[in-house]
């Protein structure tokens, strides 16, 4: 006697169904995995081409430093002393010329809080031709000094403002307030090129 017995779940499926299922689940896992491709390549190449960049750059800079040093290595030769020292003179005079009273203290005039005021000016030329400026500003209230200097860090005129030291004062009249001055340094970056009008009065 012979028994026939079926242990699947399901008696029937559909085959057809399932392939179909199956072929577009396959399709779309290869078009993720050639987009995928797509943009590695993309990647590379641009990585490629961002290195190549660099290089040549690089490059650049190392040829300019080179005829820096170059040009510097000339300069200091004994028979060129004479003509480099002319050349740095002529250079810093031109600086300073382009620097104008008036400006600095219009530019000074537009930042300064009330009851605010400057004592003193002392510009210096640095080396690289910058100019550095040390100020002593007076005031009654430490309060409106703080406020001049964080103005003038946030001012597109002056750059690396630092506070160097700060006094106060008494006043030896009855009932004045004390006397608050502050020591600033910073670098002016309002001068102007060209040649110098009332040298006199505006220049260093």
């Amino acid at each position: 006697m012979r028994l026939n017995i079926n242990l699947a779940s399901q008696k029937y499926e559909h085959v057809r169904s399932f392939i179909s299922r199956a072929r577009a689940v396959t399709i779309g896992l290869a078009a993720f995995t050639v987009l995928l491709a797509v943009l590695a390549w993309f990647n590379y190449s641009s990585s490629i081409n961002s290195n190549v960049r660099i290089r040549q750059l690089e490059q650049k800079i190392s040829g300019l430093q080179q005829e820096r040093a170059k040009a510097s290595a000339v300069e200091n030769l004994p028979e060129n002393r004479d003509v480099t020292q002319q050349k740095n003179y002529w250079n810093r005079q031109i600086a300073r010329r382009a620097f104008s009273w008036t400006q600095l203290f219009n530019d000074l005039q537009k930042i300064m809080p009330g009851r605010v005021y400057v004592i003193s000016v002392a510009p210096e030329l640095t080396s690289d031709n910058q100019l550095k400026l040390k100020l002593t500003i007076g005031g009654e209230k430490n309060d409106a000094l703080n406020e001049l200097v964080k103005r003038m860090e946030s001012s597109h005129k002056f750059r690396h403002t630092e506070l160097k030291n700060e006094q106060v004062q008494n006043d030896s009249r009855p009932g004045a307030p004390p006397l608050h001055k502050f020591e600033i340094e910073t670098f002016y970056m309002g001068r102007l090129p060209g040649p110098a009008r009332n040298a006199s009065r505006e220049g260093l």
